[in-house]
């Protein structure tokens, strides 16, 4: 391929996932919308599709035509989980955000029928797992002595230094509390979110299962509906 062809090859498959990120950031906005109401500053959740929407280049005007787009035709937004059973040992729970349900289920099906995984019952694994919310500061906005002695009065599960910044994980009580005392003392965060983490991860799969894995988790990647996958799996664990 000409080297010409081959960079606009690569630039069409940039501009692509980056429609990708937005479609799935507005849907998690109309999502947080329909959960939780319009007033930003009252819904968490809205809040932090916001800034992660804003850090991806998303517009302004974008950004305010999903919320009200949302508050207009919630109706037709489905917020959805569903946990699954896989090989060797292997737990998974997906989120998905949808206007049609029975195409979001239809390919779930077929990623996990391709792994060799299959559907639970709902709630029978998600127990098996943690939620954290985790608050991230650049590294040149704070240090960490800073963070710990702003942060010393609240709930706070662990403070971590990675990818060029601070991850201050605590409780979904206190994140707000925590957010507006970093403000107060002029230390801006970059985005904030709600994880799930196995309390019991597994570190070892057959490499024939691992690359199953891969391809399943790819698939719902690139799969618009699906917001995010967890598993208990985690190989550097």
């Amino acid at each position: 391929m000409p080297r010409k062809h081959l960079i606009s090859a690569q630039t069409n498959k940039k501009q692509q996932n980056q429609a990708k990120i937005w479609q799935k950031l507005a849907r998690e906005i109309k999502a947080a919308v329909k959960v939780g109401g319009t007033n930003v500053e009252a819904n968490p959740r809205l809040k932090s599709a916001i800034l992660k929407a804003l850090q991806n280049n998303l517009s302004k005007e974008s950004i305010n035509k999903n919320i009200n787009g949302a508050a207009i035709d919630s109706e037709n937004i489905h917020v959805l989980e569903y946990e699954a059973y896989g090989p060797e040992g292997i737990q998974i729970i997906i989120n998905a955000i949808t206007d049609n349900v029975n195409r979001t289920i239809s390919n779930v099906k077929s990623y996990l029928n391709k792994l060799g995984a299959k559907l639970a019952k709902q709630n029978s694994l998600k127990i098996f797992f943690e939620k954290k919310s985790i608050i991230y500061v650049p590294f040149n906005n704070a240090n960490m002595d800073k963070i710990i002695e702003v942060t010393l009065p609240f709930n706070i599960i662990d403070i971590v230094e990675k990818n060029d910044q601070h991850e201050i994980y605590t409780s979904d009580e206190d994140i707000n509390k925590i957010i507006d005392e970093l403000k107060k003392n002029k230390i801006e965060i970059s985005s904030f979110e709600q994880k799930l983490f196995p309390l019991q991860p597994i570190n070892k799969i057959s490499t024939e299962i691992k690359d199953k894995l891969s391809v399943f988790l790819n698939k719902c990647d690139d799969d618009n509906d699906i917001q995010w996958v967890v598993t208990n799996f985690n190989e550097n664990d």
